[in-house]
């Protein structure tokens, strides 16, 4: 058997039994004695995923919405047998996909697993030889020029700022002794005896008696004291300084990377 996909079904969105969209069909498998579509294969993850094998008995296909939904849940799917978009289903590679599913293999002769001339339950209202792919030919309709996109998303780093605390400046008012010496002028009384002549006075009664005198002398001396005085003030002013500093962070930025299966030369014009 020949593996060919029609490109009215390529690229269609495969939804589970739930409504979930798992992923978009790339590969299409039809049974050689029938020439009727048996298999899909849907990629499930993104671009470097793998393709498992549906087979289309009980399918719907919807070519308004481009949609195929499957009786399948999303998680059963993903489990699925895998082959390459390329390979050549044998009838033991059906007989796993059909025995995966839980769905009996047809017993009338075909090289298949469908019956010759079967095309299963329901496979939607849209005719396969109407959409662009001759069954018998074998041959692509490359009137099909509708275009597909992928968007690509890039996170950017966005920088804000905030103040924190870098530190502190303590002043703490310390109080020191130190010794000083300051000049000072002091009086003092000295005594000078000087004995001088009688002028004539009369003799005291206290003649011929011994006395006493008392003279006081006088020094000065220094008294310390203390007295506080302002001297000055110490003032604190802040300043800002701007400075450059470069930051950096991991983002994230999304690509394509194309597996080409086909013989088809892909060019990028990025």
């Amino acid at each position: 058997m020949q593996t060919q996909a029609p490109d009215q079904l390529y690229g269609y969105e495969v939804m589970d039994s739930a409504g979930n969209k798992i992923g978009a069909v790339d590969g299409v498998w039809v049974d050689d004695a029938s020439n009727q579509l048996e298999f899909v294969g849907v990629k499930t993850g993104w671009l470097m995923g793998k393709t498992h094998i549906i087979p289309v008995a009980q399918a719907q296909v919807d070519g308004g919405s481009q949609t195929v939904t499957v009786p399948y849940g999303e998680s059963q799917i993903k489990d699925a047998p895998s082959f390459g978009t390329n390979d050549e289903l044998s009838p033991d590679d059906e007989n796993q996909i059909y025995d995966y599913y839980g769905i009996d293999r047809s017993t009338a002769p075909s090289p298949t697993g469908l019956p010759t001339g079967e095309q299963g339950d329901t496979f939607g209202t849209t005719d396969i030889g109407t959409r662009g792919y001759d069954a018998g030919t074998r041959d692509y309709d490359t009137t099909d020029t509708d275009d597909r996109d992928l968007v690509l998303s890039e996170e950017e780093l966005q920088v804000g700022k905030r103040p924190v605390e870098a530190g502190r400046v303590r002043l703490r008012k310390v109080v020191r002794t130190e010794q000083r010496e300051v000049p000072v002028d002091l009086r003092r009384e000295d005594v000078e005896i000087e004995r001088v002549d009688a002028t004539g006075e009369d003799v005291p009664d206290t003649a011929f008696r011994e006395q006493e005198i008392d003279v006081p002398v006088m020094r000065e001396e220094a008294v310390v004291g203390k007295e506080s005085r302002v001297t000055g003030q110490v003032r604190v002013d802040k300043t800002a300084e701007t400075e450059t500093r470069t930051v950096g962070g991991e983002v994230r930025r999304e690509d394509v990377e194309v597996e080409n299966d086909t013989d088809t030369d892909i060019q990028d014009r990025t």
